[in-house]
Protein backbone atom coordinates (compact mmCIF):
# COMPACT_ATOMS: atom_id res chain seq x y z
CA UNK A 1 0.00 0.00 0.00
CA UNK A 2 1.21 3.61 -1.16
CA UNK A 3 0.38 6.51 1.30
CA UNK A 4 -0.14 10.08 0.17
CA UNK A 5 -0.84 12.59 2.51
CA UNK A 6 -2.03 15.23 1.46
CA UNK A 7 -1.87 18.15 4.04
CA UNK A 8 -3.55 21.70 4.09
CA UNK A 9 -2.14 24.50 6.26
CA UNK A 10 -3.67 27.78 6.56
CA UNK A 11 -4.96 30.64 8.36
CA UNK A 12 -7.55 33.49 7.84
CA UNK A 13 -6.49 37.21 7.23
CA UNK A 14 -8.31 38.01 10.01
CA UNK A 15 -6.64 35.62 12.29
CA UNK A 16 -5.44 36.85 15.35
CA UNK A 17 -1.44 36.88 16.07
CA UNK A 18 -1.32 35.16 19.07
CA UNK A 19 -3.28 31.96 17.33
CA UNK A 20 -0.99 31.79 14.28
CA UNK A 21 1.82 31.36 17.05
CA UNK A 22 0.33 28.73 19.06
CA UNK A 23 -0.28 27.16 15.92
CA UNK A 24 3.12 27.42 14.26
CA UNK A 25 4.74 26.13 17.74
CA UNK A 26 2.41 23.43 18.20
CA UNK A 27 2.50 22.57 14.47
CA UNK A 28 3.60 24.30 11.45
CA UNK A 29 7.35 23.90 13.33
CA UNK A 30 7.04 20.31 14.59
CA UNK A 31 6.07 19.59 11.20
CA UNK A 32 9.30 20.59 9.74
CA UNK A 33 10.84 18.76 12.06
CA UNK A 34 9.57 15.75 11.65
CA UNK A 35 10.18 15.66 8.34
CA UNK A 36 13.87 16.80 8.09
CA UNK A 37 14.51 13.58 10.57
CA UNK A 38 12.87 11.08 9.02
CA UNK A 39 14.40 11.68 4.89
CA UNK A 40 11.68 9.03 3.42
CA UNK A 41 8.98 10.53 4.82
CA UNK A 42 6.94 12.31 2.13
CA UNK A 43 3.32 14.55 1.70
CA UNK A 44 1.52 16.93 -0.33
CA UNK A 45 1.07 20.09 1.24
CA UNK A 46 -0.98 23.04 0.10
CA UNK A 47 0.06 26.03 1.94
CA UNK A 48 -2.32 29.33 1.11
CA UNK A 49 0.29 32.58 0.55
CA UNK A 50 -1.73 34.51 2.89
CA UNK A 51 -0.23 31.96 5.91
CA UNK A 52 3.13 31.93 4.15
CA UNK A 53 2.70 35.61 3.99
CA UNK A 54 1.65 35.59 7.82
CA UNK A 55 4.60 33.25 9.18
CA UNK A 56 7.01 35.92 7.13
CA UNK A 57 5.52 39.16 9.15
CA UNK A 58 5.75 36.91 12.33
CA UNK A 59 9.57 36.03 11.94
CA UNK A 60 8.72 32.42 11.10
CA UNK A 61 11.87 32.21 8.48
CA UNK A 62 12.90 28.54 9.79
CA UNK A 63 9.33 27.13 8.93
CA UNK A 64 9.19 28.56 5.55
CA UNK A 65 12.69 28.14 4.75
CA UNK A 66 12.46 24.40 6.20
CA UNK A 67 9.26 23.93 3.85
CA UNK A 68 11.48 24.88 1.23
CA UNK A 69 14.27 23.10 2.08
CA UNK A 70 12.08 19.89 1.99
CA UNK A 71 10.49 20.77 -1.34
CA UNK A 72 14.11 20.90 -2.61
CA UNK A 73 14.90 17.53 -1.26
CA UNK A 74 11.35 15.90 -2.68
CA UNK A 75 9.73 15.36 0.64
CA UNK A 76 7.30 17.90 0.30
CA UNK A 77 5.30 18.37 -3.29
CA UNK A 78 3.43 21.95 -3.21
CA UNK A 79 0.04 22.51 -4.46
CA UNK A 80 -1.39 25.45 -5.95
CA UNK A 81 -4.69 27.15 -4.65
CA UNK A 82 -5.92 30.86 -3.91
CA UNK A 83 -4.50 33.05 -1.62
CA UNK A 84 -7.23 33.86 0.46
CA UNK A 85 -8.98 30.90 0.75
CA UNK A 86 -12.33 32.21 -1.06
CA UNK A 87 -14.53 29.26 -1.99
CA UNK A 88 -13.82 29.32 -6.10
CA UNK A 89 -17.31 27.99 -7.28
CA UNK A 90 -19.15 30.53 -5.71
CA UNK A 91 -17.23 33.93 -6.55
CA UNK A 92 -16.90 35.35 -10.41
CA UNK A 93 -14.33 33.39 -12.53
CA UNK A 94 -12.29 36.60 -13.13
CA UNK A 95 -12.02 36.82 -9.09
CA UNK A 96 -11.30 32.83 -8.97
CA UNK A 97 -8.22 33.82 -11.42
CA UNK A 98 -6.76 36.88 -9.85
CA UNK A 99 -7.15 35.25 -6.19
CA UNK A 100 -5.24 31.81 -7.74
CA UNK A 101 -2.63 33.76 -9.72
CA UNK A 102 -1.53 36.13 -6.33
CA UNK A 103 -1.13 32.82 -4.49
CA UNK A 104 1.84 31.95 -6.95
CA UNK A 105 2.99 34.95 -7.10
CA UNK A 106 3.27 34.76 -3.15
CA UNK A 107 4.33 31.78 -2.97
CA UNK A 108 7.05 31.91 -5.35
CA UNK A 109 8.56 35.11 -3.78
CA UNK A 110 9.12 33.12 -0.37
CA UNK A 111 9.94 29.93 -1.68
CA UNK A 112 12.06 31.07 -4.38
CA UNK A 113 12.74 28.52 -6.99
CA UNK A 114 10.89 25.36 -5.19
CA UNK A 115 7.49 26.60 -5.43
CA UNK A 116 6.88 24.61 -8.63
CA UNK A 117 3.22 23.18 -7.89
CA UNK A 118 1.67 20.71 -10.73
CA UNK A 119 -1.49 20.38 -8.71
CA UNK A 120 -4.20 22.21 -7.37
CA UNK A 121 -6.30 22.29 -4.17
CA UNK A 122 -9.49 24.02 -4.19
CA UNK A 123 -9.89 25.73 -0.65
CA UNK A 124 -12.18 23.30 1.19
CA UNK A 125 -12.11 21.02 -1.60
CA UNK A 126 -14.89 22.80 -3.51
CA UNK A 127 -15.19 21.90 -7.05
CA UNK A 128 -17.29 22.93 -9.74
CA UNK A 129 -16.76 21.93 -13.78
CA UNK A 130 -15.76 25.80 -14.07
CA UNK A 131 -13.60 25.36 -11.52
CA UNK A 132 -11.66 22.91 -13.18
CA UNK A 133 -11.84 24.42 -16.77
CA UNK A 134 -9.98 27.72 -14.79
CA UNK A 135 -7.30 25.19 -13.56
CA UNK A 136 -6.33 23.47 -16.60
CA UNK A 137 -6.36 27.12 -18.62
CA UNK A 138 -3.58 28.10 -15.88
CA UNK A 139 -1.65 25.40 -16.93
CA UNK A 140 -1.96 22.75 -13.66
CA UNK A 141 -2.03 19.04 -14.34
CA UNK A 142 -4.26 17.95 -11.83
CA UNK A 143 -6.94 18.44 -8.68
CA UNK A 144 -7.07 17.37 -5.50
CA UNK A 145 -11.17 17.06 -4.52
CA UNK A 146 -13.16 14.69 -2.11
CA UNK A 147 -14.44 11.35 -2.77
CA UNK A 148 -18.11 12.24 -2.81
CA UNK A 149 -17.47 14.17 -6.17
CA UNK A 150 -16.74 10.99 -8.20
CA UNK A 151 -20.44 10.35 -8.42
CA UNK A 152 -22.04 11.95 -5.21
CA UNK A 153 -21.42 8.68 -3.49
CA UNK A 154 -19.16 7.46 -1.45
CA UNK A 155 -16.79 4.15 -1.79
CA UNK A 156 -17.45 4.47 -5.33
CA UNK A 157 -13.97 5.20 -7.03
CA UNK A 158 -11.03 2.47 -7.00
CA UNK A 159 -8.12 3.13 -5.27
CA UNK A 160 -5.48 1.42 -7.88
CA UNK A 161 -7.26 3.09 -10.89
CA UNK A 162 -5.94 7.13 -11.80
CA UNK A 163 -8.73 9.43 -12.93
CA UNK A 164 -8.66 12.45 -16.12
CA UNK A 165 -11.37 14.66 -15.87
CA UNK A 166 -13.76 13.91 -19.44
CA UNK A 167 -13.44 16.46 -22.06
CA UNK A 168 -10.50 18.28 -19.83
CA UNK A 169 -8.15 15.50 -20.96
CA UNK A 170 -4.80 15.34 -19.37
CA UNK A 171 -6.30 17.11 -16.86
CA UNK A 172 -6.06 14.74 -14.27
CA UNK A 173 -8.03 14.38 -10.76
CA UNK A 174 -7.15 12.89 -7.48
CA UNK A 175 -10.06 11.77 -5.43
CA UNK A 176 -9.25 11.71 -1.45
CA UNK A 177 -11.12 9.18 0.97
CA UNK A 178 -12.91 10.24 3.38
CA UNK A 179 -13.03 7.35 6.10
CA UNK A 180 -9.50 7.09 7.24
CA UNK A 181 -9.03 10.84 6.80
CA UNK A 182 -11.89 11.75 8.91
CA UNK A 183 -10.39 9.04 11.69
CA UNK A 184 -7.32 11.05 11.47
CA UNK A 185 -9.24 14.48 11.60
CA UNK A 186 -11.71 13.28 14.93
CA UNK A 187 -8.41 11.79 16.63
CA UNK A 188 -9.26 8.12 15.95
CA UNK A 189 -5.65 7.45 14.24
CA UNK A 190 -3.38 8.75 16.52
CA UNK A 191 -0.84 6.34 15.94
CA UNK A 192 0.76 3.66 13.65
CA UNK A 193 -0.93 0.84 15.61
CA UNK A 194 -5.02 2.52 14.99
CA UNK A 195 -3.72 3.44 11.53
CA UNK A 196 -2.43 -0.50 10.36
CA UNK A 197 -5.87 -1.69 12.15
CA UNK A 198 -8.06 0.57 10.01
CA UNK A 199 -5.97 0.03 6.80
CA UNK A 200 -6.44 -3.95 7.49
CA UNK A 201 -7.49 -5.09 4.44
CA UNK A 202 -5.82 -3.16 2.17
CA UNK A 203 -1.92 -2.98 3.84
CA UNK A 204 -0.93 -5.45 1.38
CA UNK A 205 -2.19 -4.83 -2.04
CA UNK A 206 -0.94 -2.99 -4.78
CA UNK A 207 -3.38 0.02 -4.21
CA UNK A 208 -3.10 3.79 -2.97
CA UNK A 209 -4.73 5.64 0.41
CA UNK A 210 -5.28 9.30 -0.69
CA UNK A 211 -6.08 11.10 2.65
CA UNK A 212 -6.65 14.88 2.86
CA UNK A 213 -6.66 16.78 6.52
CA UNK A 214 -6.40 20.09 7.98
CA UNK A 215 -2.29 19.96 8.49
CA UNK A 216 -3.37 21.32 12.00
CA UNK A 217 -5.12 18.13 13.08
CA UNK A 218 -1.23 16.83 13.51
CA UNK A 219 -0.31 18.53 17.15
CA UNK A 220 -3.16 21.80 17.17
CA UNK A 221 -6.45 20.54 17.10
CA UNK A 222 -4.90 16.81 17.75
CA UNK A 223 -1.98 17.48 20.70
CA UNK A 224 0.36 14.36 19.93
CA UNK A 225 -0.95 13.27 16.52
CA UNK A 226 2.41 14.15 15.29
CA UNK A 227 3.35 10.80 17.04
CA UNK A 228 1.54 8.76 13.85
CA UNK A 229 3.38 10.37 11.00
CA UNK A 230 6.54 9.63 12.89
CA UNK A 231 5.76 5.82 13.38
CA UNK A 232 4.46 5.70 9.61
CA UNK A 233 7.79 7.18 8.42
CA UNK A 234 9.94 4.52 10.92
CA UNK A 235 7.65 2.10 9.45
CA UNK A 236 8.61 -0.06 6.42
CA UNK A 237 5.74 -1.79 5.52
CA UNK A 238 4.12 1.49 4.55
CA UNK A 239 5.77 3.74 1.88
CA UNK A 240 4.92 7.14 1.59
CA UNK A 241 4.55 9.44 -1.83
CA UNK A 242 3.45 12.27 -3.14
CA UNK A 243 0.30 12.41 -5.10
CA UNK A 244 2.40 13.11 -8.55
CA UNK A 245 3.80 10.10 -7.88
CA UNK A 246 1.28 8.00 -7.72
CA UNK A 247 1.59 8.09 -11.23
CA UNK A 248 4.71 5.95 -11.32
CA UNK A 249 2.89 3.31 -9.20
CA UNK A 250 -0.76 2.78 -11.01
CA UNK A 251 -0.85 2.77 -14.60
CA UNK A 252 -4.98 2.07 -15.49
CA UNK A 253 -6.99 4.90 -15.81
CA UNK A 254 -10.53 6.29 -16.49
CA UNK A 255 -12.67 9.39 -17.42
CA UNK A 256 -14.70 10.48 -15.46
CA UNK A 257 -17.22 13.26 -14.75
CA UNK A 258 -17.16 14.66 -11.53
CA UNK A 259 -20.10 16.22 -9.33
CA UNK A 260 -20.11 19.39 -7.86
CA UNK A 261 -19.10 19.45 -4.06
CA UNK A 262 -16.95 19.65 -1.15
CA UNK A 263 -15.04 18.15 1.54
CA UNK A 264 -17.75 18.42 3.89
CA UNK A 265 -20.88 17.54 1.21
CA UNK A 266 -22.90 14.75 2.58
CA UNK A 267 -24.46 12.08 0.48
CA UNK A 268 -27.67 13.61 1.26
CA UNK A 269 -26.89 17.31 0.23
CA UNK A 270 -25.81 16.65 -2.97
CA UNK A 271 -29.43 14.54 -3.59
CA UNK A 272 -30.57 17.96 -2.70
CA UNK A 273 -28.37 19.95 -4.85
CA UNK A 274 -26.60 21.41 -2.27
CA UNK A 275 -23.42 21.17 -3.18
CA UNK A 276 -21.62 23.55 -0.69
CA UNK A 277 -23.94 24.00 2.61
CA UNK A 278 -21.18 25.59 4.86
CA UNK A 279 -21.32 28.34 2.93
CA UNK A 280 -24.63 29.08 0.71
CA UNK A 281 -27.37 27.21 2.40
CA UNK A 282 -30.61 27.32 1.38
CA UNK A 283 -32.62 29.19 4.16
CA UNK A 284 -29.52 30.63 5.92
CA UNK A 285 -30.48 34.27 6.42
CA UNK A 286 -26.95 34.85 7.24
CA UNK A 287 -25.13 33.82 4.55
CA UNK A 288 -27.70 35.56 2.16
CA UNK A 289 -26.82 38.78 4.06
CA UNK A 290 -23.06 37.90 3.67
CA UNK A 291 -23.29 37.23 0.09
CA UNK A 292 -25.32 40.38 -0.49
CA UNK A 293 -22.69 41.92 0.97
CA UNK A 294 -19.68 40.13 -0.72
CA UNK A 295 -21.61 41.11 -4.67
CA UNK A 296 -21.73 44.74 -3.47
CA UNK A 297 -17.88 45.13 -2.76
CA UNK A 298 -17.22 42.85 -5.68
CA UNK A 299 -19.62 44.83 -7.91
CA UNK A 300 -18.41 48.10 -6.52
CA UNK A 301 -14.58 47.46 -7.40
CA UNK A 302 -14.97 46.25 -10.63
CA UNK A 303 -17.28 49.46 -11.41
CA UNK A 304 -14.47 51.64 -10.27
CA UNK A 305 -11.14 50.56 -11.80
CA UNK A 306 -11.36 52.26 -14.93
CA UNK A 307 -11.70 55.43 -13.71
CA UNK A 308 -10.03 55.29 -10.45
CA UNK A 309 -7.67 52.25 -10.31
CA UNK A 310 -4.72 54.31 -9.98
CA UNK A 311 -5.91 55.84 -6.75
CA UNK A 312 -4.38 54.93 -3.75
CA UNK A 313 -7.68 54.48 -1.70
CA UNK A 314 -9.19 52.27 -4.83
CA UNK A 315 -6.20 50.11 -4.40
CA UNK A 316 -7.07 49.78 -0.89
CA UNK A 317 -9.87 48.47 -1.58
CA UNK A 318 -9.12 45.90 -3.93
CA UNK A 319 -6.92 44.32 -1.63
CA UNK A 320 -9.47 44.15 1.12
CA UNK A 321 -11.90 42.89 -0.99
CA UNK A 322 -9.20 39.79 -2.27
CA UNK A 323 -9.12 39.03 1.69
CA UNK A 324 -12.32 39.51 2.81
CA UNK A 325 -13.68 36.98 0.22
CA UNK A 326 -11.55 34.28 2.31
CA UNK A 327 -14.28 31.34 3.25
CA UNK A 328 -14.19 30.90 7.09
CA UNK A 329 -17.58 34.15 7.66
CA UNK A 330 -19.61 31.83 6.16
CA UNK A 331 -18.27 28.37 7.17
CA UNK A 332 -18.86 30.02 11.12
CA UNK A 333 -22.15 30.87 10.77
CA UNK A 334 -23.20 27.52 8.85
CA UNK A 335 -24.17 25.81 11.75
CA UNK A 336 -23.07 22.47 9.85
CA UNK A 337 -21.81 22.44 12.67
CA UNK A 338 -19.95 25.39 13.13
CA UNK A 339 -20.51 28.62 14.82
CA UNK A 340 -18.71 31.87 16.10
CA UNK A 341 -20.11 34.95 15.60
CA UNK A 342 -16.25 36.70 16.04
CA UNK A 343 -15.53 35.44 12.67
CA UNK A 344 -18.44 36.69 10.81
CA UNK A 345 -18.00 39.64 12.41
CA UNK A 346 -14.97 40.38 11.23
CA UNK A 347 -15.62 39.09 7.60
CA UNK A 348 -18.54 41.80 7.35
CA UNK A 349 -16.13 44.44 9.31
CA UNK A 350 -13.45 43.47 5.90
CA UNK A 351 -16.00 43.52 3.21
CA UNK A 352 -17.40 46.94 4.47
CA UNK A 353 -14.14 48.50 4.48
CA UNK A 354 -13.76 47.78 0.60
CA UNK A 355 -17.26 49.70 0.32
CA UNK A 356 -15.75 52.47 2.54
CA UNK A 357 -12.61 52.49 0.96
CA UNK A 358 -14.23 53.34 -2.40
CA UNK A 359 -15.88 56.45 -1.15
CA UNK A 360 -13.51 58.88 -3.13
CA UNK A 361 -15.02 56.88 -6.04
CA UNK A 362 -17.75 58.72 -6.78
CA UNK A 363 -19.71 56.04 -4.78
CA UNK A 364 -23.46 57.24 -3.24
CA UNK A 365 -23.88 57.86 0.04
CA UNK A 366 -27.01 55.41 -0.07
CA UNK A 367 -24.40 53.02 -0.62
CA UNK A 368 -21.93 53.46 1.61
CA UNK A 369 -25.26 53.12 4.32
CA UNK A 370 -26.44 50.09 2.29
CA UNK A 371 -22.99 48.86 3.03
CA UNK A 372 -22.56 49.50 6.78
CA UNK A 373 -26.30 48.35 7.51
CA UNK A 374 -25.74 44.68 6.25
CA UNK A 375 -22.61 44.45 8.27
CA UNK A 376 -25.24 45.86 10.80
CA UNK A 377 -27.58 43.07 10.13
CA UNK A 378 -25.34 40.24 10.40
CA UNK A 379 -23.85 41.06 13.54
CA UNK A 380 -27.42 41.42 14.97
CA UNK A 381 -28.90 38.57 12.96
CA UNK A 382 -25.72 36.32 14.11
CA UNK A 383 -26.17 37.74 17.39
CA UNK A 384 -29.99 36.52 17.78
CA UNK A 385 -29.34 33.12 16.58
CA UNK A 386 -26.85 32.58 18.98
CA UNK A 387 -29.26 33.82 22.49
CA UNK A 388 -32.12 32.41 21.52
CA UNK A 389 -30.54 29.28 21.19
CA UNK A 390 -31.10 28.89 17.47
CA UNK A 391 -27.64 28.34 16.44
CA UNK A 392 -27.46 25.44 19.05
CA UNK A 393 -30.48 23.90 17.88
CA UNK A 394 -29.63 24.20 14.43
CA UNK A 395 -25.90 22.71 15.08
CA UNK A 396 -27.83 19.80 17.23
CA UNK A 397 -30.01 18.95 14.55
CA UNK A 398 -27.16 18.88 12.14
CA UNK A 399 -25.46 16.29 14.81
CA UNK A 400 -27.54 14.41 14.89
CA UNK A 401 -28.44 13.77 10.99
CA UNK A 402 -24.87 13.48 10.30
CA UNK A 403 -23.41 11.51 12.94
CA UNK A 404 -19.55 10.50 11.13
CA UNK A 405 -19.09 14.01 12.56
CA UNK A 406 -18.20 13.19 15.96
CA UNK A 407 -16.39 16.28 17.20
CA UNK A 408 -15.93 19.75 16.84
CA UNK A 409 -12.74 20.46 16.56
CA UNK A 410 -10.74 23.31 18.56
CA UNK A 411 -9.30 26.46 16.83
CA UNK A 412 -6.98 28.72 18.60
Amino acid sequence: MYWANFLHIYQPPTQKEEIVRKVNEECYRPLVETLKKHKNGKITLNINACLTEQLIRYHFYDVVDGLGELAQNGQIEFTGSAKYHPVLPLIPEEEVERQIELNQKSNEKYFRGVYKPNGFFPPEMCYSRIVAEIIKKLGFEWIIVDEISYNGKLGQYENDHLYFVEAFEPLRIFFKERKISAAITYGKCKNLVEFKDLNRNILTKNIYLLTGTDGEVYGHHRPGQEKLLIEVFENSDIQTCTISELETFFKKTKATNPVSSSWSTWEDEIEQNIPYPQWDYPGNEIHKIQWELAKLAINLVNKTEKKFGRDESWQKARTLLDEGLHSCQWWWVSCRPWWDTQMADRGAEVLSQVILNLKRCEIADSVIEKAIKLKENIHNLAKKWHLSGKAKKLQDEYMKSHGDVTSLLTFG
